[in-house]
């Protein structure tokens, strides 16, 4: 399976963080085509779970915990060890969906601060 490139990536995570929505939606439409992804591949699913819960808002979810464990100085690398931690005990999910969760922890230092929680910082 070909994934996407770290800036194909970057550019949605851009487009998503900097509360540019319809933007982002777009390019994870682009994202599936062009990496040919079905609605059930673990990678695509991960990526379309990611935007689902940022657009909806649900500051429950596990992205917005881990968006603000980063914002408050936590290392990418311990969020990484976390989170497959986290996943391996829980339910030994796919690679791909492991996958697509530690590609947005090695960006995050690269992408704007979320716009949500700009809001409540």
């Amino acid at each position: 399976m070909k994934y996407p490139s770290k800036q194909v990536l970057k550019n949605f995570y851009g487009f998503l963080f900097s509360g540019k929505l319809s933007k982002a939606e777009a390019a994870l439409k682009r994202i599936q085509k062009r990496y040919k992804f079905k609605d059930s591949d673990e990678y695509y699913k991960a990526l379309y779970g990611i935007y689902y819960v940022y657009v909806s808002d649900d500051r429950d979810s596990y992205l917005f915990h881990l968006l603000r464990r980063y914002l408050n100085g936590e290392s990418k690398g311990a969020l990484k060890k976390s989170f497959k931690e986290l996943l391996e005990a829980s339910y030994d999910p796919p690679s791909d969906f492991i996958r697509a969760w530690l590609d947005l922890v090695s960006l995050l230092d690269s992408l704007p601060k979320p716009h949500r929680l700009r809001k409540s910082s």
